[in-house]
Parts: structure tokens; sequence; C-alpha cells
């Protein structure tokens, strides 16, 4: 699990690094695009984690928890579409990372304390992902308000899910 909070870490570490850039050398809308392409990663990032805990706990018959990962996956899948379709409007193209599943860490949990524990973990991960969003959101306000409001849609979504992880850490596995 740790793997997907480190990926989530590197990727606001990327954005940091291009908002620090300024627009020396890089156009605006390019710059937009490139950290739109971030939030695509980022949100990707989302929908395998998602996935991966919709399909664990079904296996732990958590029906309740399964519902709600099925849920946050279709609405990252969404919102993925949304940040693709933006970077096309702006003459981008969306960028995939490619054979980068296999170091996303394991696919299975065996024992539901390892489940308790990707909760917790999942937590922490939605509240990476809403401050790398939030960084996002404040370079894009003043250079491409257009993609800032996309973005911070996508926020208040991921805010949701920090705040539903929240709820089932303190009520449903505790």
């Amino acid at each position: 699990m740790k793997a997907f909070l480190t990926d989530v870490q590197k990727l606001g570490d990327r954005v940091r690094q291009e908002i620090r850039k300024g627009p020396a050398t890089e156009t605006e809308v390019s710059r937009s695009i490139v950290i739109l392409n971030q939030a695509l990663a980022l949100n990707m990032v989302c929908v395998l984690r998602h996935m991966r805990h919709f399909v664990t706990a079904d296996r732990f018959d958590a029906r309740v928890l399964a519902q709600e990962f099925l849920e946050h996956t279709v609405r990252e899948s969404e919102n993925s579409d949304l940040i693709v379709t933006r970077i096309r409007e702006l003459g981008g193209e969306p960028e995939y990372e490619r054979h980068s599943a296999a170091k996303r860490g394991q696919l299975e949990c065996s024992t539901s304390s390892e489940f308790e524990d990707i909760i917790r973990a999942d937590l922490a991960t939605e509240q990476s992902a809403i401050a790398a969003y939030a960084e996002m959101i404040a370079w894009l306000a003043d250079v491409d308000p257009i993609s800032s409001e996309l973005l911070q849609q996508i926020l208040s979504l991921e805010e949701e899910h920090a705040e539903v992880m929240l709820n089932f850490v303190t009520v449903v596995i505790t």
C-alpha cells in the first residue's frame, strides 16, 4: 500500500517542479497541459487504487465498503475523462503511464487486518491527492481558470472520498 502513497507524493512533487519553472520557456497553455497531465496521472492512480479496494472488499464480503469503492472507481474514471477532454481542448495529448501497474504494490491482501491497514492508508493517500490538486488549482487559477475550475470539482470529490474513508476508519473498522 505504501507504493500508492509514494506515487501520489511523487506526482505532487512533479507538479510543484512544473509550477516553480515559471513562464521562462513554455507558454501558459503548454504548462497547463503539463499540469493537467499530472492531474490525469494522479487520477489514474486513484482509479487503480479504488478498483483494488473494491475487489478486496468484495472478497472479504464487506458489501457496503465494496460498493463505496466501486462508486469511487466510476467517479474517478469520469474525472479522468474530463481531464482528457480538457487537455485536448487545449491542443494537447493526454499522457498515460505505461508499464506502471507492476510498481504500484501488491494487488491482494490476505487478512482482514491488512485490509483495515489498506483503508487507513487510503485515507492518507486521499489527503495527499487533495494537497496535490490544491496546488494545481492555485497555479491554474490565474492562467487557466477553466482548468482550475475542473480540478476544483475533482478536488471536491476527493474531499468527499476522504470523508468517507475517515468514516469507515472510525465507524466500520474500529
